[in-house]
């Protein structure tokens, strides 16, 4: 165990953002989306093991879209210490996994 915080508040968000995003997500199954249901599998047994006694709201997004969650969870998994990876075994994982499925739809012009 480290003597960082763990973000609850924030795991918690990673997890809402991610099912978000899975809900727009298309119906087609690729490995983006293949990246992007592992990391979801993560973010939710993060937020299981490490659940947080309050209720969570996601920031207010314009027009919801894949990307966008993606992008907002990607910034919230940044800002957690990397010390956390102690207690968080799957954290470099979902960050790669982020930047992966990231990287892939901005490549690929991806709407949604």
């Amino acid at each position: 165990m480290t003597a960082v915080p763990m973000p609850v508040n924030s795991i918690a968000k990673v997890d809402l953002l991610l099912g978000q995003a899975i809900m727009l997500a298309p119906d087609d199954y690729d490995d983006v989306t293949a990246d992007l249901h592992e990391a979801m599998g993560i973010a939710l047994l993060m937020a299981a093991q490490h659940a947080t006694g309050e209720p969570v709201d996601l920031p207010r997004l314009n027009q919801p879209s894949v990307l966008g969650c993606v992008e907002q969870a990607l910034r919230e998994v940044q800002s957690w210490d990397l010390a956390l990876a102690a207690d968080l075994p799957d954290l470099a994982r979902l960050r790669v996994l982020l930047t992966d499925v990231r990287r892939a739809w901005v490549a690929a012009g991806r709407q949604g």
